[in-house]
């Protein structure tokens, strides 16, 4: 009998082993406790890594972990801003306890400022985005900071290249925008290839688009100020790199040795030149943007009370054009042959150096000092026909920048700062000008009487520059209310820019999960960062670009992750700087230098710019969105729709077909000064209708699927009605050149930017395939740009071999599909592999 037990134990001990019998499974009632929060973690997903099973919490950081057997586990917390690991041990036997998602001791901030949650922020027109439901967004190859084209009032800059660098906020010059990087400024947010931004996904926490009255802390914008958070704790050292059709990104961060801080360091390189430029499928001549990017942050905290920051951010770009001269050219098989001989290269770059000093000697003050040193670069170097020059600007400055907070009551807490620069820019090269400003066709081949012609330009000097600020925030119950002021100067103008401007809001904190209803509005300034001020080539009498801009709105969030925005907004643009061929000094130094030995003054000087252009805008905005609920696997979401108009004035002279009065210079520089007669028009940007609709789902731990419908009315332009008939030809290989021609009359339905081509849509998807590891995981993805394949155009093409005719122009297709040596079209893609770990 006892022979037969036996057996019957170790039978059934062999079927629990095979089965995995729950009998030998542990259970742990855990509760997940933030010492740093003071309070449990809750709907935090976790999963154990060994097991591949999942888990979350309540609302008081409670819950059930299920375990196999006895042994040592790795629990994966994942947040929305990243995963976390914690190792435990697990006994025998079933138990209860607390697991804590940071050390104990940090409770008292040992070592170092900790920022709790996030600062609070303006509710008025301002967007956030997470790191997190953009990073892996279909259609932006990876690059968050391209998510701001899905948001709403924004309009992308659709194409491939520098022109697609920029975006346009409510109307404003996609130029009039200021990106900022913890506060640092950088040029240029995306390199020449239009795809890629030059700051890396890893090191960014969140991103803030500001389209409305900016707070009063932020300058230089008329448009909109995007704001780049970056990761303010490494806990663990880790790293990751990523590698792609056209570029390889690199990512390593590390606490220090003694827990007080920590080293960020990223960097990109880009060969697009390498890949898509050696296939074949670009004309012979053309060499795609090369790129590199790098970005180091670097924090200690002495003690909680003070803390450094170091940063040193780097950009540079080019890429160049040298169309060979063939014996034979044909124009019907190579339609640039009329450009032969043509060469032309373009350089960016930037630099932005940085020590913060932060001293937070308590919770209710906080002052931090920065100081800056920024150094762009831009060139050019072009020669086409008589185009030829070549141009050098370095506009850098070294500044000190200083920015208070304090908490004086409960219910105010006041902002203020200052800042200095020391401005030294220096211009030298070949100024290119056109001979006639009226001209709308200039030819460059034109010989006989040249369109354009060169100036010597040699440009230095040092100006100061200085701002303050100030922002009052009352809060009272559910009402905020906060106006603020800020005042820039420019000595080397001797101008100065007073914009006040405030914010209001009322939440219902009882109508669904809170109803907030808000408007914005006041004024903003801006000065480019260029040398059009200089005293030389420039005006020194420009005045800061003005913008005043006001929009109300709603703000409905039904639950946790459900919210509904409404807004209606309205922009006035003014002073904005434009060249201006007839405001002119009535005496002045010459600006060619060679000749200051022979003629160094001379009478009516050009001052090429002034501040005449005036433009407004108008629209309404609405955003649908469904966040992911934090660290769970629920899909996310949103729709945004922007309805806009915007319009343009340069006010500068024009001479329009028909006049034919006999008017001497100084005659057309009184009417150009006190009689301007140009029209008010649609702005080259604009588009009616804008609309975005972003899904994404993390299936399972190893999967995520995500997709992107965009729809845009096209842009207006300006319509050819004919060509100059064909009177000059390139001289390297006697191809005639025929020039576009447009309206000069404002009284014909043919004037000014009037034709709108096809609308944009496009369809996007990415899939992402994820490998888990002890020591990270490994990401391979595909991107999929524009699966219907659909022909979407932007502006014309006109091919100046050809004369006008039918089908000359025609619509310019924008960049979504490749065509194959074959003639096969497929839609864009990248694929692509990342490791982190």
């Amino acid at each position: 009998m006892n022979s037969v037990n036996n057996k019957l134990s170790k039978f059934l001990f062999f079927c629990l082993i095979l089965t995995g019998s729950p009998l030998l499974s542990v259970s742990i009632k855990a509760k997940l406790y933030s010492p740093k929060k003071d309070a449990g973690e809750k709907n935090l997903s976790i999963m154990v890594f060994e097991t591949k099973k999942f888990f979350q919490t309540d609302a008081e950081g409670n819950v059930t972990l299920e375990f196999p057997s006895q042994g040592e586990y790795t629990l994966r917390l994942l947040r929305d801003t990243g995963m976390q690991e914690v190792k435990i041990s697990v006994g025998a036997t079933d138990e209860s306890r607390t697991i804590y998602t940071e050390k104990k001791e940090q409770t008292s901030v040992k070592g170092g400022i900790v920022v709790e949650g996030e600062r609070e922020k303006t509710v008025a027109a301002r967007t956030k985005v997470r790191y997190e439901e953009i990073k892996r967004m279909p259609g932006t190859f990876g690059e968050a900071l391209r998510s701001l084209e899905t948001l709403p009032g924004v309009i992308p800059n659709i194409g491939f290249g520098g022109g697609a660098n920029g975006i346009i906020v409510r109307g404003a010059d996609p130029q009039s925008n200021t990106y900022l990087y913890d506060d640092l400024p950088i040029l240029y947010p995306y390199h020449l290839d239009g795809l890629t931004s030059v700051i890396h996904n890893d090191l960014i926490k969140t991103i803030d688009l500001y389209s409305g009255a900016h707070p009063a802390n932020f300058n230089n914008a008329t448009g909109g100020v995007i704001e780049i958070e970056t990761v303010d704790t490494i806990q663990k050292a880790k790293g990751a790199f990523q590698v792609s059709l056209w570029n390889t990104t690199a990512y390593a961060a590390t606490p220090t040795p003694n827990g007080k801080g920590y080293l960020a360091i990223a960097g990109k390189l880009g060969y697009l030149d390498k890949t898509i430029g050696a296939s074949g499928l670009l004309p012979e001549g053309i060499r795609l943007p090369r790129y590199n990017d790098s970005q180091i942050k670097y924090v200690y905290n002495f003690t909680p009370e003070h803390q450094i920051s170091f940063y040193n951010l780097t950009a540079q770009d080019n890429f160049a054009i040298d169309l060979p001269n063939k014996v034979a050219n044909d124009p019907t098989k190579d339609p640039i042959s009329t450009f032969s001989g043509a060469k032309a290269s373009f350089g960016q770059s930037f630099r932005t150096t940085a020590l913060r000093y932060t001293w937070a000697p308590g919770d209710k003050f906080q002052n931090r000092i920065t100081l800056i040193n920024f150094d762009p670069i831009q060139e050019y170097n072009v020669g086409i026909g008589t185009i030829q020059g070549k141009q050098y600007v370095r506009p850098n400055y070294t500044g000190v920048r200083q920015d208070a907070t304090w908490k004086a009551f409960d219910f105010l807490k006041i902002d203020f700062g200052s800042e200095y620069r020391r401005l030294s820019f220096r211009d030298y090269g070949d100024q290119i000008r056109l001979t006639n400003p009226n001209n709308p066709s200039p030819n460059p081949y034109n010989t006989t009487n040249p369109d354009f012609t060169s100036q010597p330009l040699s440009v230095k000097g040092i100006s100061g520059y200085y701002n303050g600020y100030t922002t009052l925030h009352f809060k009272y119950g559910n009402f905020l209310f906060e106006p603020g002021v800020r005042y820039d100067h420019l000595e080397v103008t001797r101008n100065g820019a007073l914009t006040p401007r405030a914010t209001m809001a009322y939440t219902f904190p009882k109508i669904g999960n809170g109803l907030t209803i808000y408007g914005n509005g006041g004024d903003v300034a801006r000065f480019p960062q260029t040398t059009v001020f200089n005293k030389e080539t420039g005006n020194p009498d420009l005045r800061f670009e003005k913008a005043r801009k006001f929009s109300v709105g709603v703000d409905q969030k039904f639950n946790s992750v459900w919210q509904i925005k409404v807004e209606v907004f309205k922009n006035q643009f003014t002073d904005t700087i434009v060249s201006d061929p007839y405001i002119s000094t009535p005496i002045g130094m010459n600006p060619d230098k060679t000749q200051w030995m022979s003629n160094p003054v001379v009478a009516n000087r050009a001052l090429n710019y002034s501040n005449r252009e005036t433009g407004w805008s108008h629209g309404y905005e609405l955003l649908i969105r469904k966040n992911s609920k934090q660290g769970s696997r629920d899909w996310f979401g949103w729709l945004s729709y922007t309805w806009s108009q915007t319009f343009t004035n340069n006010n500068i002279y024009q001479i329009y077909d028909g006049d034919n009065s006999q008017l001497s210079g100084m005659e057309r520089r009184i009417l150009a000064e006190f009689f301007p007669n140009s029209k008010e028009q649609l702005a080259a940007w604009d588009r009616t209708h804008v609309i975005n609709l972003i899904y994404g789902w993390r299936v399972t731990e190893d999967y995520q699927i995500g997709g992107r419908w965009s729809y845009l009315t096209s842009t207006p332009t300006r319509p050819i009605i004919g060509d100059d008939g064909g009177r000059f030809s390139n001289p390297l290989n006697g191809i005639t050149y025929w020039n576009s021609v447009y309206s000069n009359n404002p009284y014909t339905s043919e004037y000014g930017n009037v034709k709108r081509g096809a609308d944009f849509h496009r369809l996007d998807i990415r899939f992402d395939k994820f490998e888990n590891y002890s020591w990270g995981y490994i990401n391979w993805y595909l991107e999929i740009v524009n699966v219907y394949l659909r022909k979407n155009t932007n502006g014309e093409n006109f091919d100046n071999s050809k004369p006008f005719s039918a089908t000359n122009p025609v619509p310019s297709q924008t960049f979504g599909t490749l065509e194959m040596p074959g003639g096969t079209v497929i839609p864009f893609f990248n694929v692509g592999m990342e490791v982190h770990f």
